[in-house]
């Protein structure tokens, strides 16, 4: 890859990379093959599936998207990476990843969240970090535009029936951000928001306290990518535009400095698929003289197959992580 990824200093760039899910594995799994210096801060209000279950009933940090992180971030040995990412198809286990349990069970024997956390670094031979961005599990909540309030990560995330729009998110109880998260944004080059759920992925960790303070006084780069496609019960009738707006209202005074946005459509047979569900391509409205925009092909060119034991709906379409990493490093050289 032709592109500069040193700082002015001729060290790797720093680059941290906020959410959790399928969307910032895909950012970490195209990032890591780059001389850069990568760190992923984590939402810690996961509570769906295996990581909900597990988290009620050990009262750890939710597991499921640390997890996801470490395993794309792994440059161990690919048995371990393959057993990390195992889920259990049969049994009292049904249902529940290996690397979900392993790091519930590491908290046990630490006695302590960011403890189990750095130790699974270490074990999984990490190239950069997976950081919780707290310490304390929180759960999520949605107010809607009813005034209905909606609790927990899962209900925001997999509605039940139609419902109004989400007016707003928050924690509860509130928690303070990890230290370590906080001092990786003041030293960041580049930091990475998106894609993946909104409501559900990006923003649970931009509510943590701390967070917009750190993002405004980090001298980073703020790129935001945009999603390929609207989500049921979250962003039905969004366009890149409001991405743009609930972001930028989140990490205030902080700016967006660049929205990457994919510019490829896919098969009308997996459009015809999301409509179907209710769901749509996210269309682009972005105004060039108010933002700056980098658009281009960033669609993996398979569909995503369903993981056997997985009890949660995944996406279909997915970001190419190795065009995003290269669309994320070629947007950022050419910021001032």
């Amino acid at each position: 890859m032709d592109i500069n990824t040193a700082s002015a200093d001729g060290s790797p760039k720093k680059i941290v990379v906020l959410g959790g899910g399928t969307g910032t594995f895909t950012v970490l799994s195209g990032l890591k093959y780059n001389s850069v210096d990568l760190s992923a801060v984590v939402s810690i209000a996961d509570d769906g599936g295996s990581t909900g279950i597990l988290r009620d009933e050990l009262g750890v940090l939710p597991p499921g998207d640390i997890r996801q992180c470490l395993a794309a971030l792994s440059a161990g040995d690919q048995v371990l990476r393959d057993l990390f990412n195992y889920r259990f198809t049969q049994g009292g286990l049904d249902g529940h990843n290996f690397g979900n349990i392993f790091l519930s069970a590491l908290e046990k024997v630490t006695g302590d969240s960011l403890t189990a956390v750095r130790e699974a670094n270490r074990i999984l031979n990490v190239k950069g970090k997976v950081i919780p961005v707290s310490s304390r599990a929180a759960d999520l909540y949605a107010e809607l535009e009813d005034a209905t309030v909606v609790k927990g990560e899962h209900a925001i995330d997999k509605p039940q029936n139609v419902r109004a729009p989400i007016r707003k998110c928050f924690l509860s109880p509130e928690v303070p951000a990890n230290p370590e998260a906080l001092r990786a944004i003041e030293e960041a080059d580049i930091i990475v928001m998106g894609p993946g759920d909104l409501y559900t992925s990006l923003i649970p960790v931009l509510l943590v306290q701390g967070l917009a303070q750190a993002l405004a006084q980090s001298r980073a780069k703020r790129l935001l990518v945009i999603n390929l496609t609207s989500k049921n019960g979250q962003t039905q009738g969004y366009k890149a535009g409001d991405f743009c707006g609930v972001v930028a209202k989140h990490i205030h005074p902080a700016k967006i400095d660049t929205v990457l946005i994919n510019s490829v459509k896919p098969s009308y047979d997996i459009l015809e698929r999301y409509r179907q569900a209710g769901d749509h391509l996210i269309e682009d409205d972005l105004d060039e003289e108010k933002i700056k925009v980098w658009r281009g092909d960033l669609l993996a060119s398979c569909v995503s197959s369903p993981v056997p034991g997985d009890k949660l709906t995944r996406s279909l379409l997915r970001h190419d992580s190795n065009k995003l990493a290269a669309a994320i490093l070629s947007a950022a050289s050419v910021l001032n």
